[in-house]
């Protein structure tokens, strides 16, 4: 179903773009046949609306049949991650990474060592510069 509605979309895809080179980049569309009878199906006027009809149902085709790809590719079973797919093509196994335990400082531990940072700061600030002269 899937390989079906991506044959379709790029049809649609290739007949809006076909469609939308057709127009005139005047906003006008066709623009031919338009010297013969006025009721006639190739009119300035009816061409115009033919092929601007026509882009709008590509498009519209065009937006629809994306939305079911995507709806279809989400909902289909065993979907697997790119580097899972990857790793089976080149026939290696996928590891989980674990991560490393944290050891917990205790607090009191934390505390002295922010005091000594804030005594060394401190010293910093008030530390005499060299004098400067001119």
């Amino acid at each position: 179903m899937i390989n079906i509605l991506l044959v379709l979309n790029i049809i649609v895809v290739v007949l809006l773009i076909g469609i939308i080179l057709l127009q005139k980049s005047e906003g006008g569309v066709l623009g031919m046949g338009g010297s013969g009878s006025r009721n006639g199906i190739f009119t300035a006027r009816s061409a115009g609306n033919l092929i601007t009809k026509t882009t709008y149902v590509l498009g519209a085709l065009f937006f629809v049949i994306c939305i079911m790809l995507a709806f279809l590719v989400s909902r289909r079973e065993g979907t697997r991650s790119f580097v899972e797919t990857m790793a089976q093509k080149e026939n290696v196994e996928v590891k989980e990474v674990k991560s490393l335990p944290v050891k917990k400082i205790p607090e009191d531990k934390v505390k002295e060592e922010l005091k000594k940072e804030a005594i060394k700061q401190e010293a910093l600030k008030k530390k005499p510069s060299a004098p400067v002269t001119k």
